[in-house]
C-alpha cells in the first residue's frame, strides 16, 4: 500500500471513528437536553466552526446559491434538520446498537434505490444483494431471530425514528449528487449546516420551555462542542481529504465501521449488551454494506482503429 493509501485509509477510520459516537451522545444526552435542541446545538456550533474555513468561497459563490435556494431549502431540511432530529428523537426510545443497525441499512438502500429513478443510475447486482442482505438482516433484528414473531411483530418508536432517519439520509444522498455546479464543497456545508440551524430554532425554544428544559451542565457543552466540532466540521474535513487520496469507492468501505464502531461503544459506554439477535443480524447488515460499496474494476479503455 502506498503512503498516499496509508494515508486515505488512516483519514477514511478516523472519520468513521468521530462518526460512530452520534449514537452514543444520543442516548447519552436524553436527559440533558431534547432532541430538537440538541440537533439545532449541534448545527449552530457547526455552522460556527465551519465558518472560516468557507467564508471566503461563500462569499464569491452567493449568486449561485441566490439561483437554487429552493434546492438548498430542501437539502437543509431533510438532510440536517429532519435527519439529526429523528437520530436525537430515536435516542430516547432504542439502544445505541438498534440505532447504528437500523441506520446503517436503511439509507443505502433508499439511496440506491432512488438513484435508479432519480439519476438514472442502474442498480449492480452489488446493489441488489447488498439490498436484500439489508432487508434480511433488519428483519432479523425485529424479529429477535425467531420467525414465528412475524405473527405478533410489533416495532418500537425508537427503530421507526431511525427507519425516518435512514430515508431523510439515503435521500440526502442522492440528491448531493445534484450540487450546483461552482458550488465549494465548505461553502456547500456552511450554507446547509446554517439552513439546518435556522429552521430548528422555533421548534427548539418551544421545546426548551414546554416540553424538556435543557440541563445546561459540563456534559451537555462537551457533547455539543463533539458533535458540533468533532462529528460535524471536523469529520467532513478528514473525509473529503480521504476521499481525495484514495477515492470514494474505498472510502466508503471504511463506512462500514460505523455501526461495528457504535455496538462496541455502546457495550463500552452505556453498559448495553449484545443480544444474539444483534450480533447475527449485524454480520449480515455490514457483509450487505461492504458489499454494496465495494469498488468495481475499471475496465481499460480500449482504443478503438
Amino acid at each position: 500500500m502506498s503512503k498516499q493509501n496509508q494515508i486515505g485509509a488512516a483519514l477514511a477510520i478516523t472519520s468513521s471513528v468521530i462518526w460512530s459516537g452520534n449514537f452514543i451522545v444520543s442516548r447519552y444526552a436524553i436527559h440533558l437536553t431534547g432532541p430538537i435542541s440538541l440537533a439545532f446545538f449541534r448545527w449552530t456550533v457547526a455552522t460556527i466552526c465551519m465558518f472560516p474555513f468557507a467564508y471566503k468561497n461563500f462569499k464569491a459563490e452567493i449568486p449561485i446559491f441566490k439561483a437554487n435556494k429552493t434546492y438548498f431549502f430542501w437539502m437543509g431540511l431533510i438532510g440536517f434538520a429532519i435527519y439529526n432530529t429523528l437520530i436525537y428523537t430515536a435516542g430516547h426510545h432504542t439502544t445505541a446498537i438498534n440505532m447504528a443497525l437500523f441506520g446503517s441499512t436503511v439509507h443505502p438502500i433508499v439511496a440506491a434505490l432512488l438513484a435508479a429513478y432519480f439519476v438514472n443510475e442502474k442498480l449492480h447486482w452489488k446493489n441488489i444483494t447488498g439490498i436484500v442482505l439489508g432487508l434480511v438482516g433488519t428483519l432479523y433484528l425485529l424479529t429477535k431471530g425467531e420467525i414465528s414473531n412475524i405473527l405478533h411483530f410489533q416495532i418500537s418508536a425508537g427503530d421507526l425514528w431511525m427507519i425516518g432517519a435512514g430515508i431523510c439520509f439515503g435521500t440526502y444522498n442522492v440528491f448531493v449528487r445534484k450540487k450546483p455546479i461552482g458550488i465549494s464543497n465548505n461553502s456547500f456545508l456552511l450554507v446547509l449546516f446554517a439552513i439546518g440551524a435556522i429552521l430548528l430554532l422555533p421548534a427548539a425554544i418551544y421545546e426548551m420551555n414546554f416540553i424538556q428544559p435543557v440541563v445546561y451542565n459540563v456534559h451537555l457543552l462537551w457533547i455539543v462542542l463533539y458533535i458540533g466540532i468533532g462529528n460535524s466540521t471536523i469529520s467532513y474535513l478528514i473525509w473529503n481529504n480521504a476521499i481525495q487520496k484514495i477515492g470514494a469507492g474505498k472510502a466508503a468501505l471504511f463506512g462500514t465501521l460505523i455501526p461495528l464502531l457504535s455496538s462496541i461503544e455502546a457495550v463500552l459506554f452505556l453498559e448495553e449488551r449484545f443480544s444474539t439477535a444483534q450480533v447475527i443480524s449485524g454480520l449480515i447488515i455490514v457483509t450487505g454494506i461492504v458489499i454494496n460499496t465495494w469498488p468495481s474494476a475499471i475496465k481499460p479503455i480500449v482504443p478503438q482503429s
